[in-house]
């Protein structure tokens, strides 16, 4: 089998940013993504068995019944290795040697809404305190993401954060694509944007009472890499109460989200809220060109490639053995006529083509639609790609 080393000039890489969509709405508490609600089974209610608003990393676990879930293990040994889950004084202290340490799939996220009320301080469990440096670090964009300023202190503003896991969003999110929509039966009051792409939230579209309050007003900042949105927006968007939550009062952009796993109750059934934005995907891809040079790779292992002479006199015998020899090439040149065999030449029929690294261990196989005809007097280049 013959190998040849790809040169710099047949070797490109390139890389592809993708932009998938995610869709958010909450509805009386419940959670959906992308339109998506539960997938009767066979054997379970919901299919995807995670509840509706989450995804399944991988996808493991689908339409199982318990008894036939699959799970990672470990066997506790010398190694010291263990599950992420457990922790090392868990491991030291709760397992003998021997022991099978278990996990359970699937595992899943969905976003995650906290209301943190004024005056809430700092400490070293809160999350907005957390994101201090973070905050700070992106005012070279806008004065309003700053943690502490003339436009507000967010250790003592109320604030609404919604956290986006990063499967979500892969490396980043969009700047700019982020869209929050905020509903009162079925009817937009308040849609705030990211029109200038620089994170800040402006409220572009509403009732006219909605916009009476807060037009044009930043109602929060958005965290592109990190996948944070900081609501801090007060004024009121609705002249009638609703229950948000827990509380029965005048809606704005501190109840957004409310019900997205956050612990409350179930909100009123007129409130309901969605939250879109776009992720970023980066694809790296290498494209091969595979040269297969004139006047090369005419000659095959393929046992059909020879004639064997099957004529008595045309056999090896011995005892244990009866063995056809090989006589010349097959002659596999189609003729325009019927019986008859045009005159002899080299072709072979190229179905796949092996990626090797450089201590030869196969990494690729490249199988053709249809076997490629290869003579000698013609030169191919097979165009590969491989997403890495």
């Amino acid at each position: 089998m013959p190998y040849y080393k790809f040169k710099q000039s047949d070797v490109f890489i390139n890389t592809l940013d993708t932009y998938p969509e995610f869709t958010f709405d909450v509805v009386s508490g419940s959670l959906y993504l992308n339109n998506q609600t539960a997938i009767s089974g066979a054997h379970v209610e919901n299919a995807g068995m995670v509840p509706t608003g989450f995804v399944s990393l991988y996808e493991l676990n689908i339409d199982r019944l318990s008894a036939n879930k699959i799970y990672p293990f470990i066997t506790k040994d010398g190694g010291l290795n263990s599950i992420g889950t457990v922790t090392q004084a868990g491991f030291n202290s709760s397992f003998q040697y021997g022991d099978e340490i278990t996990g359970s799939y699937p595992l899943s996220a969905s976003i995650t809404r906290e209301r943190f009320p004024s005056g809430h301080g700092e400490s070293a469990t809160s999350h907005i305190s957390a994101l201090r440096n973070v905050l700070n670090f992106y005012t070279y964009m806008s004065n309003y993401y700053a943690y502490s300023s003339s436009l507000g202190d967010k250790s003592q503003q109320e604030v609404n954060l919604i956290s986006i896991p990063s499967i979500f969003f892969y490396s980043k999110m969009r700047p700019g694509t982020v869209e929050l929509n905020f509903y009162i039966s079925g009817t937009l009051v308040a849609r705030a944007q990211d029109i200038y792409k620089n994170g800040v939230l402006y409220q572009v579209a509403g009732t006219s009472y909605a916009q009476t309050n807060g037009a044009s007003s930043p109602a929060g900042v958005v965290l592109y890499n990190e996948g944070f949105v900081l609501l801090t927006g007060s004024w009121d968007l609705t002249e009638q109460s609703y229950m948000f939550g827990d509380v029965v009062r005048t809606g704005s952009w501190l109840d957004f989200c409310a019900g997205a796993n956050d612990g409350t109750s179930i909100t009123n059934g007129s409130a309901s809220f969605q939250l879109k934005f776009q992720g970023t995907n980066p694809i790296s891809t290498v494209t091969m060109h595979a040269q297969a040079p004139k006047g090369y790779l005419n000659y095959s292992s393929n046992p059909t490639f020879k004639d064997y002479d099957n004529s008595p006199s045309g056999a090896l015998v011995s005892t244990f053995t009866y063995r056809e020899l090989t006589g010349s090439i097959k002659n596999t040149i189609s003729s325009s006529f019927c019986d008859y065999s045009a005159s002899f030449k080299k072709q072979t029929f190229i179905s796949k083509i092996g990626i090797y690294d450089k201590d030869k261990n196969l990494i690729a196989i490249a199988n053709m639609a249809t076997p490629v005809k290869k003579t000698e007097d013609r030169a191919l280049t097979f165009r590969l790609k491989l997403d890495i």
